[in-house]
């Protein structure tokens, strides 16, 4: 079950296209729905309840369950889930969970229907999945419909922002993502909050997922989270691994870290461009090749040699070069 990372992949495939295809498109911001209304769509039932088993793998059973919004009550629930679920749950402990038990038929996408293979935990950006350990503030936050006077006003801006230091990753990914789809909370963001979030960016202890949607968010929202994003871009360039293998958790962030040198027309050291060359995810090796042959394209080419001589270059990434290195040397010939 890779349904979580889908998720991820789809976001950060659309941001990489924008990136490559004009950055003027990239103003125009995602649809995503700040978490906690999404735990409230009219299509989702909102509960909490009492984690007992595991009765077929990627399924969940609780009982004791206390529907709050979008069902009838029930005694238990199944739920199926993805890999991300299975490490977050304790027989005998209480939990907040959203799940959905229908989607868009396949034939109209329109009209909805009974999932098959019955109700799946929510996936949404911030409650990914939709699964949280039913403490006082996380019942008091999620488990209270939202109502513009409770997650629209200050007090909600000073939760997100407390919310980031949470040494639970999970609150981390739900209050940065409140920050990036919330509008109400990105039109409050003033200096102080904008510094705090430049070094939560930094910080390589906090979760991807959070710091990865506080970057998007730099880049889709200039006009509320500032314009002075290029050290913290170059320093995500600089700085974060480069695997050889795809599907690794940083690849939005260095996607946005891009996008953000791409807009601001900044220069880095070549070196920190070239690392990325050779990346197991090709659409990163591209985007590295775009900003190299802005700063100094007679190095293209030399650089793409250089990654097509390692034996290690993931299979994704060689196609890619290959064919770019063929575009490229007809461009080339054709200018020449």
């Amino acid at each position: 079950m890779n349904l979580a990372r889908s998720i991820l992949r789809l976001r950060v495939l659309c941001l990489s296209a924008l990136l490559l295809f004009g950055m003027a498109l990239a103003f125009a911001a995602p649809v995503m729905p700040p978490p906690i209304d999404a735990m409230w769509d009219r299509d989702v039932i909102l509960a909490e309840a009492t984690y007992v088993d595991q009765p077929a793998p990627h399924r969940l059973r609780f009982v004791d369950v206390d529907v709050v919004h979008g069902g009838e009550a029930r005694d238990e629930v199944t739920v199926q889930v993805d890999d991300n679920a299975l490490p977050l749950v304790q027989p005998g402990k209480r939990y907040v969970l959203a799940w959905q038990e229908t989607q868009r038929s396949p034939s109209t996408k329109k009209l909805r229907v009974m999932r098959a293979e019955g109700p799946q935990l929510l996936m949404s950006a911030g409650a990914n999945p939709a699964l949280f350990e039913a403490r006082a503030e996380t019942r008091e936050l999620l488990l209270q419909p939202p109502t513009p006077e409770r997650l629209e006003g200050r007090e909600h801006l000073r939760r997100a922002m407390a919310g980031l230091r949470s040494a639970d990753p999970q609150m981390q990914s739900l209050f940065a993502a409140e920050l990036f789809a919330r509008s109400a909370l990105r039109e409050q963001l003033g200096g102080a909050e904008r510094r705090r979030l430049r070094a939560f960016v930094l910080r390589g202890d906090r979760a991807y997922e959070a710091r990865s949607m506080i970057l998007e968010a730099a880049l889709i929202y200039p006009a509320h989270y500032g314009s002075d994003w290029t050290r913290v871009a170059a320093r995500v360039i600089r700085h974060e691994p480069v695997s050889a293998l795809p599907g690794q958790p940083n690849e939005s962030l260095v996607w946005s870290a891009f996008g953000l040198l791409q807009r601001d027309v900044a220069s880095v050291p070549l070196a920190h461009l070239a690392r990325w060359v050779a990346s197991g995810n090709g659409a990163l090796s591209e985007l590295a090749l775009h900003a190299i042959r802005r700063q100094a394209p007679e190095r293209e080419l030399p650089l793409i040699d250089q990654a097509l001589a390692d034996e290690a270059l993931a299979a994704g990434t060689r196609e890619f070069l290959l064919d770019h290195r063929r575009r490229l040397l007809l461009s080339q010939s054709s200018e020449g």
